[in-house]
């Protein structure tokens, strides 16, 4: 049996966690006969007669062609070989445009896109994931261009295959940490990315989430909708009717209250990238939750049209593709790792996605929202748990993003409470058992602690899940 305590010993036949810690430990030349086939006769020449019936067939000997034939049959040949040439160096040419116009300098990026890990890179639960950090900007044109109208995480772990998306409400309260010009301050979480760019925005859903957080992609709208119309549009099969009364004009046009309506039916239906992107962003009629919903729709039908053959094999599409992509969208992933991306991302089945989202539109909702919170904010969102109070949240994205590291060891982890606090060995259990550690029911230790120890008893055998819970 393993020992653990918060402040006491913790035990696993596998191990256990947190706060500092100390380890202890060719076809043949002649036919056979019968076959009913005749050889053609020898020339005196050596060679087979020029025209000679048999009575099996007919030998013709194969004419050259002219001259004038076989020279225009050699520049066709070449100017194909021309044609696929410059095809290539045109693709090659923009796709390199659009890299130098997208991609960012790599702060770290994820261990797991490399493959089989060294426990010690990896800094805590999720990170034998790949974690990308999706934002959507309004763009030039647009008020307040750099606020993420849209954020999610997308989680995928690339040995299983599996994939998880996760919304984060813009309106969720937040500390910003100091960055530039901008002292630390609390606001909406929207605010991240116009303060301090993408990484400053992954670092607060980071502290939110609890789990790292490898790569960002952020698009501004008038990408989305190129990517869109590049693809041919895309095909959507809309759950429930959505009707808008309230949608804001893009174009400048003003109609009945300064508003452009707006209607999407129920059920399969083909969006250009104009109406995709109005069916995304509309939040009048209904909640947060189903706007993010709408979103993540949005982005899998474009995933799914993006990687068909069609698309793939379209030179005119792609080239139209390539360019929404580099005027439009920056990332930090770098070119080896888009590549390694999307030899994962094309086998992920789309039926096999978890999509979930932070809300505040129920009783069980970990998020509550309201004018009144902060009144000098506005309408804002906070942990239901209490203001910047996460955990609960922490734990429910640990559940959603599997750790397969944990799971594939499977060690056995037992907490004892040795801090003198009553419940203490109770949420980490809870926190343990959300992350997918196979622990048992808290225990109170015996002696007191004054630090989290973890006994080994596997002799190192579990080297993934002593380097979490050492963490």
């Amino acid at each position: 049996m393993s020992k653990f305590s918060p402040g006491s010993g913790r035990s696993l036949d596998g191990p256990v966690r947190r706060r500092p810690v100390s380890l202890i430990q060719p076809k043949p030349a002649v036919q056979p006969s019968g076959t009913g086939l005749v050889l053609p006769p020898i020339s005196p020449s050596g060679g087979p007669a020029a025209e000679l019936e048999t009575g099996s067939f007919v030998y013709k000997k194969p004419r050259r062609l002219r001259g004038g034939m076989w020279r225009w049959a050699r520049r066709v040949a070449l100017g194909l070989v021309v044609v696929v040439l410059l095809v290539g160096a045109w693709f090659g040419f923009t796709a390199l445009n659009a890299a130098r116009n997208i991609i960012s300098k790599s702060h770290g990026g994820a261990p797991a896109l490399a493959g089989i890990l060294d426990p010690a890179q990896l800094k805590g639960e999720g990170d034998g994931r790949i974690n990308v950090l999706v934002l959507g900007v309004g763009g030039a044109g647009h008020d307040g261009p750099d606020l993420s109208d849209t954020i999610m995480v997308l989680s995928i772990d690339p040995r299983t295959k599996d994939a998880a998306m996760l919304s984060v409400p813009r309106d969720l309260y937040v500390k910003i940490p100091a960055v530039g010009k901008y002292s630390t301050h609390y606001s909406k979480i929207n605010e991240a990315n116009s303060d301090g760019g993408p990484t400053e925005a992954e670092k607060v859903v980071e502290n939110v989430l609890g789990v790292p957080i490898h790569y960002y992609v952020l698009i501004d709208f008038s990408g989305f909708k190129q990517a869109i119309d590049a693809v041919g549009g895309i095909d959507v099969n809309v759950p429930h009717a959505l009707v808008d009364n309230r949608y804001p004009c893009d174009d400048g046009t003003k109609l009945a209250g300064g508003y452009c309506p707006i209607y999407f039916k129920a059920g399969e239906q083909h969006m250009t990238g104009t109406q995709a992107l109005k069916y995304a962003r509309s939040r009048e009629t209904t909640s947060d939750f189903d706007r993010a919903a709408r979103q993540q729709l949005i982005i899998g039908a474009l995933k799914n049209k993006a990687m068909q053959l069609s698309t793939l094999t379209n030179p005119i599409k792609l080239t139209e593709l390539i360019n929404a992509v580099g005027s439009h969208v920056k990332t930090d992933f770098q070119p080896n790792e888009i590549t390694k991306m999307a030899s994962i991302v094309k086998d992920i089945d789309p039926a096999k996605v978890t999509n979930k989202v932070l809300d505040a539109g129920g009783p069980t909702s970990l998020l509550v929202g309201g004018t009144d919170i902060i009144p000098s904010a506005g309408y804002i969102e906070v942990p239901r748990a209490g203001n910047f109070i996460y955990g609960d949240i922490q734990d429910f994205v640990k559940n959603i993003f599997v750790d397969h590291y944990i799971t594939d060891e499977n060690a056995r982890v037992e907490v004892q409470n040795g801090s003198g606090l009553s419940g203490i060995a109770a949420q980490v259990v809870k926190s343990l058992k959300a992350a997918h550690y196979n622990v048992s029911d808290p225990l109170n230790a015996t002696s007191r602690y004054s630090k989290t120890v973890i006994y080994d008893y596997t002799n190192g055998k579990k080297p993934y899940t002593i380097n979490y819970l050492e963490g």
